[in-house]
């Protein structure tokens, strides 16, 4: 009778360690970012990234050059798992291996090409010169472009994002902040701005962990609603000097590029990027333009984001067999 009730003390003893320990994973983040630098050369990176909210610990990896483009810009990741790059002034949209960096595939889109859009039925590439027309790129890279002029509120755009409710929002305006914000019919071009000279108004996304689109630029975040862009929100104060485009991972955490620097928030108790729990900046990534997305289209994971452990299946294993020790324990000792 001592033996199975040490045994059924161990038992239970293992499920609350797995127990504990399923928390403190549940804090834990790491990933891989990819992004761009502008000054040419070695210009297609990526860096692993690490964090534990438990901790407030942020730390980054070595570096690893990808690949050198005649140009980068604009990244996204294709739904086949290859990046596509915006070949800035070349006039090119690259599709290059992340593994190996080769360039297996090329699109001339006739004019400058920045930053890169994917929508959601992951058939068309969207991308621009700064306040130029906008360009569509079929996938896969090389079967073809078209154009769509900009009417309306604005002559030109820099970027696209898509929000809820079939809501295509924009940015226009030059690098990096202070640009025009509205929402733009895709099939005939015509843009009806919501808001003028946004300070974080730049690089813009969708982020699933807020609910709302998301905006980078001049060293500010911003956000609106996602279905009519109402409610917008920037942050009080410069995170850094700069900010070009950023990645949210739906968690709560975002890494921002610009100002040789990537910057790290974690808003995932304030759930509200403008306002966030923890800052860290990243110096040294010396010519950094822009981020490939964490999470949703555009995203090395797809639309329905990587695979991960649910912190609460996790905790759920945990209670079960805490539960299970116990009862077995109190029918020993009966």
């Amino acid at each position: 009778m001592k033996v199975k009730s040490r045994l059924t003390l161990r038992v239970t003893a293992v499920a609350i360690a797995m127990f504990a320990s399923s928390q403190a994973l549940a804090a834990k983040f790491d990933g891989t970012l990819y992004y761009t630098n502008f000054t040419g050369g070695q210009n297609v990176w990526k860096v692993g990234f690490h964090y534990d909210d438990g901790t407030q610990t942020a730390t980054l990896d070595a570096p690893n050059n990808i690949a050198s483009t005649n140009g980068a810009d604009g990244i996204i990741f294709a739904p086949n798992g290859n990046l596509l790059i915006g070949g800035q002034n070349s006039g090119n949209v690259y599709e290059l291996n992340p593994s190996s960096g080769a360039v297996v595939n090329t699109q001339q889109t006739g004019t400058a090409s920045f930053h890169l859009a994917l929508n959601p039925n992951l058939n068309t590439v969207y991308t621009s010169t700064f306040g130029g027309t906008l360009k569509n790129l079929s996938l896969p890279i090389g079967s073809g472009v078209t154009t769509t002029n900009i009417s309306g509120d604005e002559n030109g755009l820099t970027q696209v994002a898509f929000g809820t409710g079939g809501t295509v929002f924009y940015v226009q305006g030059n690098p990096n902040g202070f640009g025009n914000v509205g929402t733009i019919d895709l099939s005939t071009g015509a843009t009806s701005r919501l808001y003028s000279s946004v300070e974080s108004a730049h690089g813009i996304i969708y982020d699933p962990f807020t609910d709302l689109i998301t905006l980078f630029g001049a060293g500010k975040t911003g956000t609106i609603n996602a279905g009519d862009g109402s409610g917008l929100l920037q942050s009080a104060n410069d995170f850094a000097c700069d900010f070009d485009q950023g990645a949210v991972d739906g968690k709560g955490h975002a890494l921002i590029a610009g100002c040789n620097s990537i910057t790290f928030l974690d808003y995932s108790l304030s759930n509200d990027i403008t306002n966030p729990d923890f800052v860290k900046v990243f110096t040294g990534f010396n010519g950094i333009d822009d981020v490939a997305p964490l999470v949703g289209t555009g995203s090395q994971c797809g639309i329905d984001g990587c695979p991960v452990p649910e912190p609460s299946s996790l905790a759920l294993m945990g209670l079960a067999l805490v539960g299970t020790g116990i009862f077995r324990l109190r029918q020993m000792r009966s």
